[in-house]
């Protein structure tokens, strides 16, 4: 009986982080206007585009700075985005 406890214990441990209460997605984009979310290198439009992104893209949330993001994507990809744009933080 002690071992299978020990199972189960084991086992919510390796699931748990995969459903992290910091997923989100990509979120209020005007689709008559750009329709994308830059992905930047650092938290504020003065900083590179790394790439764009549309619509329900997936996001991990990683930190936060300010009014900005920083976040991994389904893709991998790794920048800031404004918070304004992201549901489900």
């Amino acid at each position: 009986m002690n071992k299978l406890l020990t199972r189960i214990a084991l086992a919510f441990t390796v699931i748990a982080p995969a459903a992290s209460a910091d997923a989100a997605v990509v979120c209020r984009l005007d689709p008559y206007g750009d329709n994308y979310l830059s992905l930047r290198n650092g938290p504020g439009t003065d900083f590179p585009e790394i790439t764009r992104l549309g619509p329900g893209t997936g996001l991990s949330i990683i930190d936060v700075a300010g009014a900005w993001l920083r976040v991994k994507t389904e893709n991998g990809a790794q920048g800031f985005v404004s918070s304004r744009y992201v549901c489900g933080q």
